[in-house]
């Protein structure tokens, strides 16, 4: 009964994904409700808990956040899958999907997505680092945040540190102020423990 509400909820296509999981690892694309258990079962391989999420037809666009209490949004990077969706396989495997720093968006587009980004990390009393990901609906609901990565990637070919260096903070630089940004949080909690 469950699925068949998400179904009437969500409608088809829709996504099913394990809730604690990265990399695309686990989520399945349904596009037929007699598929939907199947999908269920599989993202429950990798996690208890499964999110079922509505799809989106938009762009998708990442901004990175840095700090503790004040915290900062890089420019936005925009992901273009050459897959029906931004799979592991297109990720990791192909290497077909497209990267672009910055996002091909108006300045008024940017800053609005950053803030968010900022509202979004801050919500969820986030520190030190964050990559807060959307979708982009132009001319429907406009920016929608679709997931926010505490860990994210910080490989070479990574978005997150690709947005900083686009944002003016380089690889070095940005590894020294995440050392301070966990130490002052350190220290911080430990003030609070002293009491």
């Amino acid at each position: 009964a469950a699925l068949r509400h998400a179904v009437d909820e969500l409608g088809l296509p829709m996504f099913v994904k394990p809730a604690n999981m990265g990399s695309s690892v686990g989520i399945t694309r349904v596009t037929s409700a007699d598929n939907l258990r199947a999908a269920v079962d599989a993202a429950l391989a990798y996690d208890e808990w499964v999110v079922l999420e509505e799809s989106v037809r938009g762009r998708e666009i990442e901004v990175a956040v840095l700090g503790n209490e004040e915290a900062r949004a890089s420019v936005p990077g925009e992901i273009v899958p050459s897959r029906e969706f931004y799979d592991y396989e297109d990720k990791y495997l192909d290497g077909g999907a497209q990267l672009i720093v910055p996002a091909q968006l108006s300045a008024e587009e940017s800053d609005a997505v950053r803030s968010l980004a900022l509202v979004v990390f801050h919500t969820l009393r986030g520190e030190g680092m964050a990559r807060v990901d959307f979708f982009y609906e132009e001319g429907g609901r406009g920016f929608l945040c679709n997931e926010v990565n505490t860990i994210p990637g910080f490989t070479p070919i990574s978005m997150y540190p690709k947005l900083w260096q686009a944002s003016g903070l380089t690889y070095p630089q940005l590894l020294d102020e995440l050392i301070a940004l966990a130490l002052a949080r350190h220290a911080r909690r430990r003030r609070k423990t002293d009491r």
